[in-house]
């Protein structure tokens, strides 16, 4: 290996060497702006070529070409591009004008890229300079508020996890909904990117720009593109900063008094005998009695975090390169927890004579997790500490060291100290190599190899320590424990084959783009699981006279996870777009410069979903010889076609712009890979993948912005909203069927409602005494005064599952945020807030009942003071909750008492920034900001977090964190 990797670089350097042999002369010059101001950073670029340049401060440039009349191209963000003849010509001043917004630049679609005005599809951008002035730890939270119909509910601000999952445009389908990643041309995941490395994100949200991606496009695809050096620019490109975590909202656990009446008020009514005296209470009331507060007890620190990344970019005649290096460190709530992640990015161009190009771009990381035994996934001693109550005690009285005391054989301050520490790594390799052969200006041939492994491994390690009660008696021993395991890898190959040809016609009237290709994918896991992919596509755009737009797609993809004579799958799609603002009889508003840009799209298409493990259609027989899963030879894709109508328009001297979309996503053939089929003889559990059912996505999207300037002052005020209503068609195979989701008692889908419905009981009040319990025909075994009244709905005088309702759906609804950028001179601020209109959520566990429901003794936990001030009791009949109560409760079933408002706004960002040119020669572009995310939450939720998932509430897990952070940027060439 190490021999051929030798023989190719060997290669590598001798063709560049026959390339610089070629007789060469030099072109220099200047680029300034209409006003005569030099412009720094116009990238300058051999037409047809890779080779390029960019100019320095003073907006001078100086490049290299060989003796044959060349063009160059000079671009700039904001700036018209121009092409300029290099024929008998040494010195070459530019002016570049100032261009429509939008209109100049280029949008990264499928596997090329297409002039942003001739985009006929729904492509979304996401506005880089807000996100790379950020101290942002994860990608994921840049998709906050920032892009129409991209919804991130950030679930998590454990450190080492996932903050939340991303959907566009709604979920349709029961498998991962999490949209497809694509890094430099490579799939990968947003949780292995450092922010700081990006240079461009684009979002293709309808069927028509996601379909060159067939069968990984059906939940929208996020296409992101790395930094890269640039040619005579050394630089040094530095961002550092440092944040203190603080939790939005702890839970509000009542004290040790109150915990005493609960208990005892709860006992009372349910005829047992009360555990505490009125002594004991008093005692509690004076301040002296145990009051544990546990939660306390185990945040030992301030959480806080620390990022570093460097950026070293330059290059020459031979090529480009930038070699980024990052550093993060989280660190959790106690003295333990916390992750620590390296990534190294090293991204080069290399060219090999004028027309031969490789992009070779190598990248690793590796993460650290360090966690306790006891808590392993960072959520368990959060979930213990609120099964505690503040009448127990952290230690016995005594003089023994560490005498901790157990409660139901747990104590959380001891998990962290003497239960042991569990450490995990993570780590990921890729290669990608992209080489480009320009045949001519407009055709070249591209391909595409990339290779990446993932790799795990995690031991744990536990010294003996015994407990002894208050006696100093030995109660229980926590053993010696030591081991490791290493996880299953996962390598993945892809080669890809493109040819691209891109042409103007008709006296540059029209232009063409067309690309097309081959791709082939394998996944290899170490637990011998394979998958393999292999694809074949091809796109068409073509702008006729720059008013009429055409987009046509057409993918075929076949994949091992289904069936034999199922594998392939065929997506097509279309699109058709009016830039009304280029035709003849607009010419007076265009001109006057009140209209700049309005375009009409129209797109549809057909994409699929193959999100599902390998060899589900398979017969599964186990140890026993008993058939666990009957195969299904039609098992085959998901599919989902898409339609979008869109508006944009930019008016009044490109200051205000405003885009209109709406769609519809029609999934069918939905992919359920546990479907329960009627047992066999032997059997106790049988299931089957099959293809069921229909789901439909509706929406729309509306996003504005304002931007202008006076003098040293600049701002840019903007917002958005949209909403996705998410609806079954079919539950199963014909429209009348109801599916039964058996691992989910409260989930049922039939027509007309949505997938993650709330399935429970509608109340009617609570039951005030006995003589009304008594009198009900209705009611749920072991009802009480104070539990709720259920609803009985067909009237059969019996409450059971012919009575449950839909009660609505946990989606956001009605999304939107608004943001603002000011600049003054060398400061500047920026805001976003984000919000949900409305959302139903659900109170589970201890965030809405006043024990936990274990299933066995249902006495754990400590009720918060929001339930026991709203509690039913006899002097409160018209309360918000039923009664308190222990043991087995009819109340614990999902009804509309335990649904509660969502809905929130919340400032996600707030910054404020000094930024200073240059020190002394070679330090410039410094910049020193103040950050806080998640500062200020405005909502009506009764529980702890209302951008949690269902799945996230409950009992116990990290908190939620806002994030105050002070951070430095600097270049150095």
């Amino acid at each position: 290996m190490k021999n051929k990797l030798l023989l190719t670089f060997g290669l590598l350097i001798f063709l560049s060497s026959t390339a610089f042999a070629q007789e060469e002369r030099t072109i220099q010059g200047t680029v300034t702006d209409s006003e005569g101001k030099p412009l720094p950073g116009v990238n300058v670029l051999v037409k047809g070529t890779n080779i390029g340049t960019a100019t320095n401060v003073e907006g001078h440039y100086e490049i290299t070409i060989s003796e044959e009349n060349v063009t160059l191209i000079f671009s700039m963000v904001g700036f018209e591009q121009t092409e300029i003849n290099t024929q008998d010509q040494s010195k070459i001043d530019v002016v570049l004008r100032e261009g429509t917004v939008g209109l100049d630049e280029v949008t990264v679609v499928g596997y090329s890229e297409v002039d942003t005005e001739h985009l006929a599809s729904s492509v979304s951008k996401v506005e880089m300079d807000n996100i790379q002035t950020r101290s942002i730890a994860k990608l994921q939270e840049a998709f906050s508020g920032t892009l129409p119909g991209v919804t991130l509910m950030q679930g998590s601000n454990l450190p080492g996890s996932v903050p939340g999952t991303i959907s566009i445009r709604g979920i349709s389908t029961l498998q991962n909904a999490s949209p497809l990643v694509i890094v430099d041309g490579m799939e990968q995941s947003l949780t292995d990117i450092d922010p700081n490395q990006i240079k461009d994100i684009t979002v293709l949200k309808d069927a028509a720009s996601a379909a060159m991606y067939g069968s990984r496009g059906a939940n929208g695809v996020i296409i992101i593109e790395t930094k890269r050096g640039t040619a005579d620019q050394f630089m040094v490109d530095v961002h550092s900063w440092a944040a203190v975590d603080d939790p939005i909202k702890l839970p509000d656990f009542v004290n040790s008094a109150n915990y005493m009446r609960l208990n005892n008020e709860a006992r009372s009514i349910q005829g047992q005998s009360e555990q505490f005296t009125q002594q004991e209470i008093d005692l509690a009331e004076q301040g002296e009695y145990i009051n544990t507060d546990w939660m306390d007890t185990i945040m030992e620190r301030k959480a806080y975090t620390h990022n570093t990344s460097a950026s070293i970019s330059g290059g020459g005649g031979v090529g480009t390169f930038n070699l980024m290096l990052g550093y993060i460190e989280e660190n959790g709530l106690n003295n333990y927890e916390g992750t620590q992640k390296f990534s190294a990015r090293f991204n080069t161009n290399i060219n090999i004579a004028d027309q031969f190009e490789l992009l070779a771009d190598f990248y690793a990381h590796r993460l650290q997790v360090d966690r306790l035994y006891a808590n392993t996934d960072g959520h368990g001693l959060y979930r213990m500490a609120w099964e505690m109550n503040p009448t127990q005690e952290v230690f016995y009285n005594s003089d023994l060291d560490n005498h901790y005391k157990l409660h139901n054989d747990q104590n959380p301050l001891a998990s962290i100290h003497e239960g042991g520490a569990w450490n995990a790594l993570y780590d990921r390799s890729t290669i990608n190599l992209r080489p480009r052969y320009y045949i001519n200006d407009n055709l070249h041939l591209a391909g595409n190899v990339s290779y990446i492994v993932n790799k795990s491994a995690d031991k744990y390690e536990r010294d003996t320590f015994k407990f002894y009660d208050g006696d100093g008696e030995p109660v229980d021993v926590w053993q010696n424990a030591v081991g490791s395991s290493q996880g299953v890898s996962r390598s993945q190959i892809t080669a890809r084959a493109l040819i691209n040809y891109e042409q103007n016609l008709r006296k540059d009237k029209d232009k063409i783009y067309l690309i097309a290709g081959s791709e082939i994918m394998n996944n290899t896991y170490t637990d011998y699981r394979e998958i393999a992919k292999s694809s074949f596509f091809g796109k068409l755009n073509y702008s006729f006279d720059n008013r009429y737009l055409l987009e046509g797609t057409a993918r075929a993809d076949g994949s091992s996870k289904f069936a034999p004579g199922q594998r392939w799958g065929f997506f097509p799609s279309g699109a058709f777009a009016w830039n009304i603002h280029n035709e003849s009889f607009m010419s007076g508003l265009t001109d006057s410069g009140f209209l700049n840009r309005m375009k009409v799209r129209f797109s549809y298409g057909i994409i699929g979903n193959e999100n599902v493990d390998p060899y589900l259609w398979q017969e599964v027989v186990n140890t026993w010889g008993w058939t666990m899963r009957v195969p299904n030879p039609d098992f085959t894709w998901e599919k989902q076609n898409q339609k979008n109508l869109g508006v944009d328009l930019t008016v009044l001297d490109n200051r205000l712009d405003v885009s209109f979309e709406t769609y519809n996503k029609h999934s069918y053939d939905l992919i359920y890979s546990d479907f329960p089929v009627p047992p066999l003889t032997g059997s106790y559990y049988l299931t089957s993948s099959v293809n069921i059912g229909e789901v439909e996505n509706k929406g729309w999207e509306v996003s504005a912005s304002w931007s202008d300037q006076a003098g040293d002052f600049s701002y840019k005020v903007g917002g958005m909203l949209f909403n996705n209503e998410n609806k079954v068609l079919k539950a199963g195979y014909a429209k009348s069927d109801t599916l039964i989701f058996t691992d989910d008692p409260d989930k049922i889908w039939y027509r007309g409602i949505a997938i993650d419905n709330y399935y429970g009981y509608e109340s009617d009040g609570y039951f005030q005494n006995q003589q009304e319990v008594d009198e009900a025909d209705a009611k749920l075994a072991n009802t009480m005064p104070g539990d709720i009244r259920y609803v009985d709905q067909n009237g059969d005088g019996v409450i059971n599952n012919q009575d449950k309702v839909n009660l609505g759906d946990p989606f956001p609804h009605f999304n939107y945020s608004v943001n603002i950028d000011l600049n003054y001179k060398r400061w500047d601020f920026s805001a976003v807030g984000q919000g949900v209109g409305k959302r139903t959520g659900r109170l589970k566990g201890l965030e809405g009942y006043p024990v936990k429901m274990d299933g066995s003794t249902n006495s754990l936990g400590t009720p918060r003071a929001y339930y026991m001030n709203n509690r039913w009791t006899p002097e409160n009949p018209d309360s918000r909750f039923p009664r308190v109560w222990t043991g087995s409760s009819p109340n614990a079933e999902l009804s509309d008492v335990w649904l509660s408002d969502a809905s929130f706004f919340r400032i996600k960002t707030l910054e404020v920034g000094y930024s200073i040119p240059s020190i002394g020669n070679s330090i410039r572009n410094v910049r020193i900001y103040l950050n806080a995310q998640d500062a200020f939450t405005f909502t009506d939720w009764e529980g702890i977090e209302p951008e949690r998932d269902e799945d996230y509430n409950g009992n116990g897990r990290y908190p939620r964190m806002a994030s105050y952070s002070i951070g430095i940027q600097a270049t150095i060439n």
